[in-house]
């Protein structure tokens, strides 16, 4: 069962898959308009992507504009993200996120603020939704009888 369902914001006519395996390094910004999955280890400054897939072993320093973000390893910067992002249970986002919508699965963690747009208004700050998660207040101590 998908609680967040999959749709694009726009059209993608990209057809490009790149994929970083986990033999590889790279240090400079990524910048297509086709998907990238990264197993190996990506830091820079800005990286733009139409889908960007981190794998479970997979680092991504720099912040990242896309339109989809899948993360399952590491990623440390700031997500624009024009539609979903997911957060799998394996995953680390050190960083704050703003996109139309937000998958977090349970063992996920997300260091930073998460900012929901409505789809269709182009992100436009008065129309976001922010989402604050901190610790749980404690329930009051239940009076014996």
């Amino acid at each position: 069962m998908r609680l967040v369902p999959r749709k694009s914001s726009r059209p993608s006519t990209a057809t490009g898959y790149s994929v970083i395996d986990d033999q590889l390094s790279i240090a400079g910004d990524m910048n297509t308009e086709g998907t990238v999955r990264v197993d190996g280890r990506v830091e820079g400054t800005l990286h733009r992507a139409d889908t960007l897939i981190v794998g479970v072993n997979g680092t991504v320093i720099g912040d990242v504009e896309a339109r989809e973000v899948i993360v399952g390893g590491t990623l440390v910067g700031t997500l624009t993200v024009a539609g979903r992002v997911e957060v799998q249970a394996s995953a680390t986002v050190q960083g704050d996120i703003r996109a139309e919508a937000v998958l977090l699965h349970e063992g996920g963690t997300v260091h930073g603020h998460v900012a929901i747009h409505p789809a269709g208004s182009g992100g436009a700050l008065d129309d976001e939704q922010r989402l604050e998660i901190g610790a749980a207040s404690r329930l009051p101590a239940a009076e014996s009888a």
